[in-house]
Parts: C-alpha cells; sequence; structure tokens
C-alpha cells in the first residue's frame, strides 16, 4: 500500500483548523511547563509545609492538654505541688489560641474559609500560643533554681509544655514561608491538598484523641496519674511493650482487646497514609528538581566536550544545539539526544534513590543517637552509661521493646512519647527506601544463588557464572534504550496485528467500525481513504493499549523506535502503512520530530511529573481528535462544493463513506 497523503481539501482544512489552535496550545503549554517546573521548587511550601503543620498541629495541642492536666512541679517523693493561677490561667489562654489556630487551618484546607483569613488566624494563634507558654515555662524555670524550692523537681507537664512552645514556633514558622510564597504567586492562595492528604491529618488526630482517651480511661481504672496512663497508651500503641506500667485490673487487661487492636489498625493507616503521600507524592516533586539539576549539568557537559561520563553519556560537542548535516543525520541527532536523555534520567532516578536513603538513614541514626543522649542526660539518677541509652533507644526504634531499660523521670517519659511518636514516620520513609535499594540488590543474590543451587535456570550454569562476572556495572543498573534488535518487530507489527480485530472489535466498538471503513475502502480501491481509515485504526488501538497500561499501574520505559513510532502517529507527518520495512531510507523518513525538537530540551517527554504512558496517552487521544474533526470538516467542505457543482453527490457520498 502506497503512503496515504492527504488530499488538498484536507489539507487545506488542516491549515485552516490547526494553525491557530496549535499555536494556544504551545502558548498553554510553555505557561504550564513553567508554572510545572516552578511549582516543583515550592512544592514544599506550597504542599509539603502545610501538611506537616496540619499533622503536627494536633500533636502540639495534645501536649498543650497534657501540659495543663497536671501542675507543672512536684516533690521527690512524688507529691504535686500546686501551680500559681496566672501560670494555669495563661496555659488554657495558650491552648484555647492553638485550638482556634488548628480550627482556622482545617477549614481553609476544606475550602470553608479564605486563604487571605485563614492563614492569619492560623499563623498568629500559634506564634501567641508559642509565646504565651514560653513565658510561663522561664519563669518557673527561674522558680525551681531558688533555694526555698531545694528538692522540687519539674512534673512531665513542664517538659510536654516546653515541646507544644517548640512545635508551635515552627509550624507557624513553616506557614509563614506557605504564606510568603502565596503572597509572590508562586502558587494559588488555596491549599490544593488531596482527599488522601487531607485523611492524614485526620487520622492523626483521631490517634491523638484515641490516645488521651484511652490514657484517661486507663488513669481512672489503674489508678495511674494521667501523664503516666499517656506514657502507657503511647507505648502499647505503638506495640513497643516497654512494660514498667502494665493493667492489674481484670476490667483494664480486658479493655486492652479492644483498645490495642483499634490504636494498632488507626496507627497502620497513618503508615501507609505517610508511605503514599510523603514517599510516592513527594518524591516525584523533589525527584522532578534533581532530574533538572542532573539534566542541566550532564547536557551542558556532553555538548561542550568535557564529558565525565563517555562511556554512559553520548558525546554532544558535534552538533553544539545546531545540527551539522554533513555530519551527522536528523535521526542520528535524535537518536543520540533520545540515548543521553533517558541515561540521564537513569542516572538521576538512581542517585535519588541512593540520596534518599542516604538522608533518610541520617534522620533515623539522628533519632537514635540524639535521643539516646537525652535518655541518658535525663535517667543520670539510674546511672545510666551512654551505651545503655543506646541499647534501649535502639530497641525501642524497632520497637522490640524487651522491657529490662525503661525511663522513670518526668523528662524521659514525656520525651519517650514525643520521640516515639516522630519515630513512626522516621522509620517508615528508611524501610521505604531500603526497599527501593539495598533490597533489590539483596533479592537479585539470592535469585543468583538460587540458579546456582537448587533453582537452576535456563541459561547453562558456567555461562551464567561468567555473564555475572563479566557485567558492568552499566549492564547491572541501566537498560538498553535505542531498541534496535526489536526494529522490525516495532515497524512491521501492523500486519500481525490486524489478526487480532476479532478480539479488538468486542473491547471497542469504534476501533472495529474503522476497520471495517478501512476494508471498504480498499475494496472500492480508494488508496486516501483506505490509509485514513488504517490511521484512525491504528490510534484507537494505541490508545487502548496505553489504556491498558494506565490501568494495570505498569511503569513502562519505550526505547528510541517506539517513540520514533508513536511520536509519527501523534505528529500525523507520515501515517503508518500496512507494509512498512525496516530499510534505512524509511528509518529516515518516519520522523516523528518536527524540526527543532530536542530530547534534551526541559520540555520533552522523559521529564516531568507524568509518566511516558499517560503523555503518549494524552497526546495520542489529542490525535484523534484532531484527525476526526479533520475527517468531519473535509466531509462537509466537499459535499458543499459537489452540491455547487450540481450532480456530483456522488463523489461527497463517496468521502462520507470513507470519513
Amino acid at each position: 500500500m502506497n503512503d496515504p497523503g492527504l488530499d488538498d481539501a484536507i489539507a487545506e482544512e488542516a491549515s485552516t483548523l490547526d494553525q491557530s489552535a496549535r499555536g494556544q496550545k504551545n502558548e498553554k503549554q510553555d505557561h504550564a511547563d513553567a508554572e510545572a517546573h516552578q511549582g516543583a521548587r515550592w512544592w514544599l511550601a506550597s504542599t509539603a509545609y502545610p501538611l506537616t503543620a496540619g499533622t503536627l498541629g494536633p500533636m502540639a495541642s495534645a501536649f498543650s492538654i497534657c501540659s495543663l492536666s497536671q501542675p507543672w512541679r512536684m516533690e521527690l517523693g512524688g507529691e504535686e505541688i500546686v501551680d500559681p493561677k496566672w501560670v494555669t490561667a495563661i496555659n488554657a489562654v495558650s491552648l484555647l489560641f492553638a485550638l482556634i489556630a488548628n480550627l482556622s487551618l482545617s477549614l481553609n484546607m476544606a475550602r470553608r474559609i479564605r486563604f487571605e483569613v485563614a492563614q492569619p488566624i492560623t499563623i498568629i494563634g500559634w506564634y501567641i500560643s508559642s509565646v504565651l507558654l514560653i513565658a510561663i515555662l522561664i519563669p518557673i524555670g527561674v522558680i525551681m533554681y531558688k533555694p526555698e524550692n531545694e528538692g522540687h523537681i519539674y512534673a512531665q507537664s513542664y517538659f510536654y509544655g516546653t515541646f507544644a512552645a517548640g512545635l508551635y514556633f515552627i509550624i507557624s514558622t513553616l506557614l509563614t514561608v506557605t504564606a510568603y510564597g502565596a503572597y509572590k504567586g508562586h502558587y494559588d492562595r488555596e491549599f490544593k491538598l488531596t482527599t488522601s492528604q487531607r485523611t492524614l491529618m485526620l487520622q492523626t488526630i483521631i490517634l491523638l484523641i484515641y490516645l488521651l482517651v484511652g490514657a484517661e480511661v486507663y488513669a481512672t481504672i489503674e489508678g495511674w496519674r494521667f501523664l503516666d496512663a499517656v506514657y502507657w497508651a503511647d507505648y502499647t500503641l505503638l506495640t513497643i511493650g516497654v512494660g514498667n506500667y502494665v493493667p492489674m485490673t481484670h476490667l483494664g487487661r480486658g479493655l486492652l482487646f479492644p483498645y490495642a487492636v483499634g490504636g494498632i489498625v488507626i496507627l497502620g493507616l497513618i503508615i501507609s497514609s505517610i508511605r503514599t503521600l510523603m514517599l510516592e507524592r513527594g518524591r516525584q516533586k523533589i525527584a522532578d528538581l534533581l532530574m533538572e539539576h542532573t539534566r542541566r549539568m550532564l547536557v551542558k557537559e556532553a555538548a561542550s566536550g568535557r564529558n565525565r561520563l563517555p562511556g554512559l553519556i553520548p558525546d554532544l560537542s558535534m552538533t553544539n544545539g545546531n545540527l551539522d548535516t554533513t555530519n551527522i543525520s536528523e535521526r542520528e541527532r535524535q537518536k543520540l539526544e533520545f540515548i543521553t536523555m533517558r541515561r540521564i534520567r537513569q542516572l538521576a532516578t538512581l542517585q535519588y534513590k541512593w540520596i534518599s536513603l542516604i538522608v533518610s538513614l541520617t534522620m533515623w541514626m539522628a533519632m537514635w543517637l540524639i535521643g539516646a543522649v537525652v535518655f541518658w542526660r535525663s535517667e543520670d539518677e539510674r546511672t545510666w552509661s551512654y551505651f545503655e541509652a543506646l541499647y534501649f533507644a535502639y530497641t525501642t526504634l524497632l520497637t522490640i521493646g524487651y522491657g529490662d531499660f525503661y525511663p522513670i523521670s518526668s523528662l524521659g517519659k514525656a520525651f519517650f512519647v514525643f520521640w516515639s511518636l516522630l519515630a513512626v514516620p522516621t522509620i517508615t520513609i528508611l524501610i521505604s527506601n531500603i526497599g527501593d535499594t539495598l533490597i533489590r540488590s539483596v533479592r537479585d543474590i539470592t535469585i543468583f544463588l538460587g540458579e546456582i543451587t537448587i533453582l537452576p535456570g535456563d541459561e547453562p550454569f558456567l555461562d551464567r557464572i561468567r555473564s555475572v562476572l563479566h557485567i558492568s556495572w552499566r549492564d547491572r543498573w541501566l537498560q538498553e534504550v535505542t531498541g534496535e534488535q526489536n526494529a522490525q518487530e516495532i515497524l512491521s507489527g501492523t500486519e500481525s496485528n490486524k489478526k487480532e480485530v476479532n478480539a479488538d472489535a468486542e473491547r471497542d466498538a469504534l476501533e472495529a467500525e474503522e476497520h471495517k471503513r478501512e476494508e471498504s475502502a480498499r475494496q472500492r480501491g480508494d488508496i486516501a481513504a483506505e490509509n485514513i481509515h488504517h490511521y484512525h485504526y491504528i490510534l484507537f488501538r494505541e490508545i487502548r493499549k496505553m489504556m491498558d497500561y494506565a490501568r494495570s499501574n505498569i511503569t513502562k520505559e519505550f526505547d528510541y523506535l517506539e517513540w520514533e513510532y508513536y511520536l509519527s502517529l501523534i505528529s500525523g507527518d507520515r501515517k503508518p502503512s500496512t507494509s512498512d520495512t525496516l530499510s534505512e531510507k524509511q528509518r529516515d523518513g518516519y520522523q516523528s520530530q518536527k524540526k527543532g525538537w530536542s530530547w534534551i530540551d526541559r520540555k520533552n517527554p522523559l521529564v516531568g511529573e507524568h509518566s511516558e504512558v499517560q503523555w503518549l496517552l494524552a497526546e495520542l487521544t489529542e490525535a484523534l481528535e484532531r484527525e476526526l474533526k479533520l475527517a468531519s470538516r473535509a466531509y462537509h467542505s466537499l459535499g458543499q462544493s459537489s452540491e455547487s457543482d450540481g450532480g456530483k453527490t456522488g463523489a461527497a457520498s463517496g468521502c462520507g463513506e470513507s470519513s
């Protein structure tokens, strides 16, 4: 079958329909790309900071409730010392401002209050709460050092007030940065948090309420102080099981069955939400920034001839941004740029995974080492060594909880609650990043050991050993990107795909209809109509394929020849025929990219927040919509022309059938 070549009427309709629309689309796309790149830089301020504030705000309020529940001082024997009334009053006012700030932020995120109104209330409210708590923390601290107060110690409530004041100040500062970014126009003046992100905040609030209510119930049943019950509820719901407080009554032990199960379920939901939101969605934004930085650096080196990775990144200095047709063809230039971009993306992905592992491991180590310092100093009366504090912090972070060491001081118990609640997201992030890096290596080693021992593979034993010994790190971590070995299968597979038309007809009636029209045009000998309907049929088929990829959540990466094929379908510069072969001449003619296209630009399908499948699905759908509109307009145009000529309705009828 010959190359289709649209007739004059359709070509004219194409230019009149697409000229203005394409310009508007390019302007909108440039603006959207700029916003996306700018949005990636300000993602922390626009999304992560409000989400952090919405999660830590309720925690700070829970600590304020704990600081208000009991006096801030006590004697060495355990007798509580009543606080001055002004201390209790200021503490209560601080809690009131904090609750108003929490409510304002929640209503703003639910879009019940405008951003301009809610943000000042939230920020000022939390700052006031922090300042009020500091205003009573300092005088109480000074009073404790007076000679007449010798033998007095701080109660747990004093330290809970300290943690609350610090949290209020931190989250109000984060929201100040958010407000500044919105004021400067880096993002909209509203929180575009998803339902899942709001759910994480709600789950955190539910867990804290569940913990405090359960602590009050067990304090009543077991005769504990409320804050000791909070300490018990914390290590129970986090499945640490320190063991220095245990229910002794039948009622307390009986209530433990539903109480522990409910808390563990809520905790599991929070861990799942943290992994989904902070790791998957946040990871994409941060990875985009790292990808752009790596792209700029390596592309600049490759184009200047100072390539530090010559075995991995191709040398682009021969093009120097401008095509030199005497040395390299357009297609070869694009192939080099594609390989460069794919390698850069793979390198950036590996770089991000290992950086994420190092950062999360550093955070976990800081939690472990710094936490051990606090426990070591807080339990100095029990003469803990730093190694014993390290041992206790380690078994706690991993929720082992042997119970041979546990805090008994006020600071130790209060800090344990605060520290263990922060440990949940830290250990979640660390385990996820270990899974993305180290576990892959362990898995491959396990498979290799299985193949050479009890689970032999298809490859002979000696050949398998040789392949492992000769494999390079590039082959180990990076993938084939050209797809040349599958070129014939890619370019000439349309004929074999036609055999599946019966199955396709059951799944997509429109696709089958286009195939029928193609067959009808072939029987009439209408080559142009046959090629047009074949093009529509291919578009329908490939769109359905992309939808299958999207529904199955397959992370698909296409090689260079596949991209040539799909971009050719999208552009319509050359409609694929059923007799495609892999001659070099046809390869050079099979160009999907328009003049000036560059794979190393910031605006290309291999970078950005959309996957390759999502990008192709959107572009193929737009191409199909464009072609159907062109066919419809051409049909009406030819119909009106044949009516004006008089008696030439047969031509219009034939065009109508082909359209």
